[in-house]
């Protein structure tokens, strides 16, 4: 009798546990059910390789002139690193010194005095790798600094990366935040003026860059000073005249070198480049250390968006949308009611062939079912789990999962009692003769599930999940409680099967 009441207290706390948090707030919704955004991106692998290789270049020919090879000029682009020397001598000396002080890269190419050096296949591959899955973090923590709730952030197809986004019918908005690459660099100006007069003076160590004045474009040195990579933080703020700005703050060590660069060019400009276009051109008053401020007639939607961005970091390259789609919340409304439609109807028969099928007992089975249903969606709230469209697809499978082990454990308890046991004999004995097929059910469940959600993505992964916390809380409701009102009914001499 002990032991009845101890279980009856833990189902009693089990239960009251599984409301609290049910009631504590809503689960989420993904976006089949709730509404949302869906983008298929993919990151421009030959804008990158461009700039892997101009990042490459000038250390390339300060190589080949300490070693006093002639070269005449060294370029680059995105099919690689090209070297025009004036004697084809040299070219095997280039051979061996890519080999010896560039490891990453090969020769590929020797003629007409012009030698070609690329990044090798493995490298290109490990380059492509990287890229992919940094525009995947700087998505997700742009995304998180939205606001977004259960969001999905993966990598689909080789470098495509899918973002859904749900409860967000923004658009615009979105592709804003989610495609600007906020590449920050502050460079210092050579010249500014009109782009005919700058043009002349434009040589492989300086860029031209336009500015938010179309009149006005920058000569600006190519090595820049600090980058993005060096911020700190980025947030709203308000320039000298009360306009919105956006303020930066620099790492120790983007600090130490923005404080050295600007002390030694007090009066010169240093341009705010942002995505290769100049917002401002500050004249350099004193040394400047740990902090700078980006203006430029911004909104304040714009500048919080820039913030966002720039706390976020910059993509590793320029992305491209393959494809967007708004999925209005009436389609999740509808598939909504005729999820609860068709689990009330899948419900009602089950209690009908349990009943039908197992009389009394059928009635713990299904006491049983509800327990399930109570824990998994205390699961799901608990874990911050989302629900999908398929996610209720995995609710209602679980159900049948229940039912299928109460049905393997009620007839091993017929045949006890077909054999001559007592009703408390013919449970335990059926219980412990059926117990290693359950234990064996729902733990391949559980490993499928399991391998589901690691390796599947959006959908799938939101089946993996309720099939995942279902297996659990089918386990224990079936197999613990199930066992529990059989007792009971046993010591109350009800028990009919």
């Amino acid at each position: 009798m002990k032991n009845i009441y101890l279980n009856l207290s833990l189902l009693l706390v089990l239960v009251a546990l599984s409301v609290g948090i049910s009631l504590l707030k809503p689960v989420n919704l993904g976006l089949d059910l709730k509404g949302g955004i869906s983008m298929l991106l993919e990151p421009d692998m030959d804008y990158a390789l461009t700039q892997e290789y101009e990042r490459y270049a000038k250390d390339v020919e300060r190589k080949l002139r300490d070693a006093g090879i002639n070269v005449l000029d060294v370029t680059s682009d995105k099919s690689g690193i090209k070297v025009e020397v004036l004697d084809k001598k040299d070219i095997d000396s280039i051979s061996q010194m890519v080999s010896k002080d560039f490891p990453r890269f090969e020769v590929v190419s020797r003629e007409k005095g012009q030698v070609l050096i690329k990044l090798k296949d493995d490298e290109i591959k490990k380059l492509k790798d990287s890229i992919a899955g940094q525009t995947v973090e700087v998505l997700r923590r742009r995304i998180d600094e939205l606001g977004v709730v259960q969001p999905v952030i993966t990598k689909v197809s080789g470098d495509r990366v899918l973002v859904e986004l749900p409860g967000v019918l923004d658009i615009d908005k979105a592709k804003s935040i989610i495609g600007k690459t906020a590449l920050l660099e502050l460079k210092l100006v050579v010249d500014s003026g009109p782009k005919e007069v700058l043009e002349q003076k434009l040589n492989k160590d300086t860029e031209l860059l336009p500015s938010r004045n179309p009149q006005e474009w920058f000569l600006v040195e190519k090595l820049p000073v600090i980058t993005g990579a060096d911020l700190k933080t980025a947030y709203t703020s308000t320039d000298e005249f009360g306009a919105p700005a956006v303020t930066f703050e620099l790492t120790d060590r983007g600090a130490r070198a923005f404080g050295d660069a600007t002390e030694k060019n007090i009066g010169r400009r240093l341009a705010i480049v942002l995505d290769k276009k100049v917002m401002s051109a500050p004249v350099i008053r004193s040394r400047i250390t740990d902090r700078g401020q980006i203006t430029g007639q911004f909104t304040p939607e714009e500048a919080k968006e820039l913030a966002i961005v720039l706390r976020a970091g910059a993509l590793p390259t320029n992305v491209k949308f393959l494809q967007e789609t708004v999925v209005g919340p009436s389609l999740g409304r509808d598939a909504i009611n005729q999820s609860i439609k068709a689990g009330t109807v899948g419900f009602i028969l089950l209690v009908a062939l349990l009943l039908g099928r197992y009389k009394v007992a059928g009635i713990t089975a299904n006491l049983a079912i509800l327990l399930n249903a109570l824990f998994l969606w205390a699961g799901l709230v608990l874990l911050g789990a989302t629900l999908t469209l398929p996610g209720i697809a995995g609710i209602l499978l679980n159900m049948g999962i229940a039912v299928d082990s109460n049905v393997l454990i009620f007839e091993r308890v017929k045949e006890e009692l077909r054999s001559g046991s007592t009703p408390k004999k013919a449970v335990e004995l059926g219980y412990r003769r059926s117990l290693s097929v359950v234990w064996d059910t729902h733990i391949t469940l559980l490993i499928a599930a399991l391998i589901l959600f690691q390796f599947g993505s959006g959908p799938v992964k939101g089946f993996a999940t309720t099939l995942t916390i279902g297996s659990i809380a089918s386990f224990v409701s079936n197999v613990y409680f199930t066992k529990f009102f059989l007792d009971v009914l046993t010591k109350v001499r009800a028990l009919k099967i």
